[in-house]
């Protein structure tokens, strides 16, 4: 079953956002069952979800006890099931990273455990830039999807995102990109995007409009699929879905 990495070499480029209303979409195509683990100690990804802000528990907690994930994987009314960073103060967070640096497989395994499901499909949202668990991760990675905002930073950062450098990696993998909160009425973006598009080609999977239903739904703790399905944004991340469970078939 496939297994996708949302990463992002910064943060604030909607990586996230991206990770969860791309699980719902897919959800949607009833083609996967589709299991969300939220790797970034942010814990954002199932707020976009609807899991109640006080629902603390995380497979972070239980990171040595992987026989216990199954206690903190939440289901949810969006059809997707996720799998919780937790809640953990920011010692307790890096002390489990470093743990993550030394022993990989405490990650990877029991990964590859869930990800043995033939009918499930995996997206995990990492942290931006280098991290443990993202390199713990990468030998059972299928499909690597950096999302990138429409900026120039995205512009000059390209070439080490595309080799892996951006991620502390010796290459990128399969990837594919996306990029996020493009706006046309703007006289930089429209460039940002032609030039972007002409150096990723087919790997481009799509790109996304800034939209204002985005943080609304985010506030409302829904996916823009249940909160505003019309919407620009929505319509955009539907035709990615789309476009990804081509990709992982091939």
């Amino acid at each position: 079953m496939p297994l996708i990495c949302c990463v992002s070499p910064k943060g604030g480029v909607g990586k996230s956002t991206i990770a969860a209303n791309l699980a719902v979409n897919l959800a949607r195509l009833r083609s996967h069952r589709i299991i969300a683990v939220d790797l970034d100690p942010q814990n954002m990804l199932r707020l976009h979800l609807g899991v109640p802000l006080g629902e603390g528990r995380g497979f972070m907690q239980m990171l040595r006890q992987p026989q216990l994930w199954q206690h903190a994987l939440q289901d949810t009314a969006e059809g997707v099931m996720v799998l919780p960073y937790g809640t953990m103060d920011m010692a307790t967070s890096l002390h489990a990273s470093a743990e993550l640096e030394n022993f990989p497989e405490l990650l990877a395994e029991p990964l590859r455990q869930i990800a043995a499901d033939p009918h499930a499909l995996v997206i995990v949202d990492t942290e931006p830039g280098p991290s443990a668990a993202l390199r713990a991760l990468l030998p059972r990675i299928d499909l690597l999807l950096t999302v990138l905002a429409a900026d120039a930073a995205s512009m000059a950062l390209f070439t080490d995102i595309e080799s892996g450098r951006a991620y502390g990696l010796g290459h990128g993998g399969r990837q594919c990109f996306v990029i996020n909160q493009f706006d046309p009425m703007t006289r930089l973006g429209p460039t940002i995007v032609r030039n972007l598009s002409a150096r990723m080609g087919n790997r481009l999977v799509g790109v996304v409009h800034r939209d204002e239903h985005v943080g609304e739904a985010l506030a409302a703790q829904k996916s823009l699929a249940a909160y505003a399905p019309r919407s620009q944004a929505n319509h955009d991340l539907t035709l990615i879905s789309h476009r990804l469970t081509a990709l992982v078939r091939s």
